[in-house]
């Protein structure tokens, strides 16, 4: 028997193989006697043997011998081991942009026949000699998926991750991206492609020059509003090749222009921020077209226009201000919310205070708790209700109190006297958006007299501003919000805000920022979630390549959550094309994934049934286009080039793709592996042993019958 192993120094002997055991050969050594007493005995001591030759007597000696042998030997049960050697052939993974940005850049027909040329001259080249993996990716990575360049956004670093995982452990000989080197989501690749130990060779596609081009980059606004007040507006804009030739901006809305500016870029690469105030007329969602009309002939058109939508409330919030004994910065909260329509004020100072407060959309306590008699009871009434409160914290409250209302902030007092704090903007506030106007007017502002004590705020809250004590920038918050216990709380660590609205109005003769300012925080605190058996949380804007994804929830009678009743809702959209969907249970809630949807206006409408009584709710909710693909249109070469660079591969043009096959082919580093598999079973389980022993027995028989002796 023969023992194949890969292993050049390491000698296994067949009897090791065949029984597992250092002392086989004792064990083959006592089959042999075994094999050869049992012949002799049958051939040497028989009568009949005499009769034959010599010659024939040793064949049937032997015929005898080898098969009570290899008997012997299998009633040892002994092992057998293979050696099998296995030969890959290296991966070769082609990954094609996908994305609509390669389309834009020029003749569409002609560049979507060229990447069709590019990927079947690849297939041609390589298979055969490689195994290849094909590749397309956009927003995400896929295989055996069309080359069709329908994807909204670019995402390199998806693709080199997805590579990553999906052949860890394979012989990968290289990447080939084809593709124009721009993407607008996800990390760097240049830094993810280091964690590849193969070559990137990188194909560019499309036009590195720069050319005439005005583009609306980004649209920031709020994504609430109320009717009749001004939302602000903001809008970023690049203009290329475009000195001294006057765009204008328009703003429309139902086909009406509600805004419009004109902007004269002073160079060939310019950018520019448009800030503007629009009112907001009409309730519910409501669609602008913003829009740069440009003079001159420009390659790509498609950025020159965006949309936003933003959600208009109809509701005027009722505010609630509390306080014992009449203050300046009660006057200039009431005067700032006063001067919106949304708004209605009711300020006690006083008491009897009101009843209920559950009426309210937001409470303002000025400097309570406080050390009086009636403090104590109201806050606790407060406390009780479910409504947001806002606390203006100034010499007269009571911090001992305060640290008990389980709110989430604790006051370490170390002076008995208030300190003056400047406030500092912390730009990585984000629950809403401040335009550039209040961020530098709130850096201007006088200071506020604020608590001599250190200040732990509980990670649920955001801090608008911190204090500067001294000229020293300290993380002392001075204005906060944020959500404990489903309550929205707001607090404003200092007491003096009125002078912020005289400075306002002296430094710039109006009180837009103070007001602004106010009125952010108040619409923020007082809009909160609805209290009712049946609620639907629905975004009101999605993107078309975003899954809507709805979530509701139901309750009994004692307000308790419930998933027991069947949640069924329709969706229509403005063709009138009702789609009916069954919310799935989520936990103690509904949630329901729509899936993606055509890009328009749609209706929902949402029923439950709990005991013998229906709910339903209805709203609606818009698809906007994602034009993120059409914003910049230049190739960028510079990025494939350093992936190539950093991974040991090269950077081709379209023209020098015919060298491409027979770089990967030079590349000694790109060979096939081989490996070894070994596999052991016992040697009863080999079919042709016994056909071996039938041969053999049956051969002995016959010539014992041929040759006369039985």
């Amino acid at each position: 028997m023969i023992i194949f192993t890969p292993q050049k120094n390491v000698k296994i002997s067949v009897l090791e193989v065949l029984f597992g055991a250092k002392n086989s050969f004792l064990y083959l050594l006592g089959c042999i006697v075994l094999a050869a007493g049992i012949t002799l005995i049958i051939y040497f001591r028989s009568r009949d043997v005499k009769v034959l030759s010599k010659w024939q007597a040793r064949g049937l000696f032997g015929l005898r011998f080898f098969s009570v042998l290899i008997l012997a030997v299998l009633l040892l049960s002994p092992l057998i081991k293979f050696i099998k050697r296995y030969v890959n052939n290296p991966v070769i993974i082609t990954a094609f942009d996908n994305s609509s940005s390669l389309l834009a850049a020029g003749d569409s027909v002609q560049i979507k026949k060229e990447l069709t040329g590019i990927n079947d001259r690849l297939q041609a080249e390589l298979k055969g000699k490689y195994s290849v993996v094909s590749y397309t990716f956009g927003e995400k990575a896929r295989t055996n998926h069309a080359l069709n360049f329908d994807e909204k956004k670019s995402d390199y670093s998806n693709l080199i991750n997805t590579v990553y995982n999906n052949h860890f452990n394979e012989n990968v000989g290289a990447l080939i991206i084809v593709g124009d080197g721009i993407y607008n989501m996800g990390s760097n690749p240049v830094t993810e492609v280091q964690k590849l130990n193969f070559p990137v060779y990188c194909i560019g596609i499309g036009d590195t020059n720069v050319v005439r081009d005005a583009a609306i980059t980004n649209i920031m606004v709020n994504r609430n509003a109320f009717a009749g007040n001004m939302f602000p507006v903001e809008i970023n804009m690049r203009f290329e090749k475009m000195a001294n030739q006057p765009v204008d901006i328009s703003v429309e809305k139902k086909g009406k222009v509600v805004y419009t500016r004109r902007v004269v870029p002073a160079n060939d690469d310019y950018f520019t921020t448009d800030d503007f105030s629009l009112k907001a007329d009409s309730s519910g969602l409501q669609r602008y077209l913003v829009r740069l009309n440009t003079p001159a002939e420009e390659r790509n058109k498609r950025n020159n226009h965006s949309d936003f939508v933003i959600n208009v409330l109809k509701n005027k919030q009722k505010v609630l201000i509390l306080s014992e004994g009449p203050h300046p910065d009660l006057g200039a909260i009431r005067e700032a919310l006063e001067g919106q329509q949304n708004f209605d004020v009711t300020l006690f100072t006083g008491e009897p205070y009101p009843g209920n407060f559950n009426n309210f959309n937001l409470i303002i306590l000025n400097q309570l708790p406080s050390t009086g008699t009636a403090s104590s009871s109201l806050i606790n009434k407060c406390l009780e209700s479910k409504t947001p409160l806002l606390f203006l914290v100034g010499a007269r409250t009571y911090l001992p109190q305060m640290n008990q209302l389980n709110l989430g902030i604790r006051f370490i007092p170390q002076a008995s006297t208030p300190e003056d704090a400047q406030p500092v903007v912390n730009h990585n506030f984000e629950i809403f958006r401040m335009n550039n106007e209040l961020t530098e007017m709130l850096e201007k502002f006088p200071p506020l007299q604020v608590p001599f004590a250190e200040i732990n705020l509980d990670p649920a809250y955001s801090v608008m501003l911190y204090q500067n004590l001294n000229k020293i920038n300290t993380q002392r918050p001075l204005v906060a919000m944020g959500k404990m216990d489903e309550r929205k709380i707001g607090v404003i660590f200092g007491e003096g805000i009125w002078r912020w609205r005289l400075y306002n109005y002296f430094y710039n003769q109006s009180n837009q920022q103070f007001d602004d300012f106010v009125v952010s925080m108040v619409r923020y605190l007082s809009l909160r979630e609805n209290e009712e058996n049946f609620i639907v949380d629905c975004k009101p804007v999605f993107y078309e390549t975003d899954p809507v994804v709805l979530r509701a929830e139901v309750y009994d009678e004692s307000f308790n959550l419930i998933t027991d009743p069947e949640v069924s809702i329709g969706i229509s959209d403005e063709n009138g094309n009702n789609y009916p969907f069954v919310f799935d249970r989520d936990s103690d809630f509904y949630k329901l994934d729509a899936g993606e949807l055509p890009v328009g206006n749609y209706n929902y409408k949402a029923k439950v049934k709990v005991g013998d009584e229906e709910f339903t709710k209805s709203g609606n909710f818009t698809i906007m286009p994602l034009e993120i693909e059409n914003v910049d249109t230049r190739a960028n070469f510079n990025t494939l080039f350093q992936m190539s660079n950093l991974t040991g591969g090269e950077f081709f043009n379209a023209s020098q793709l015919p060298g491409l096959a027979n770089t990967i082919a030079n590349n000694r580093k790109i060979k096939p592996t081989t490996y070894f598999q070994a596999s052991i079973t016992e040697l009863l389980n080999q079919k042709w042993l016994f056909i071996i022993l039938i041969l053999l027995f049956g051969m002995e028989w016959f010539l014992r019958k041929y040759w006369g002796i039985y």
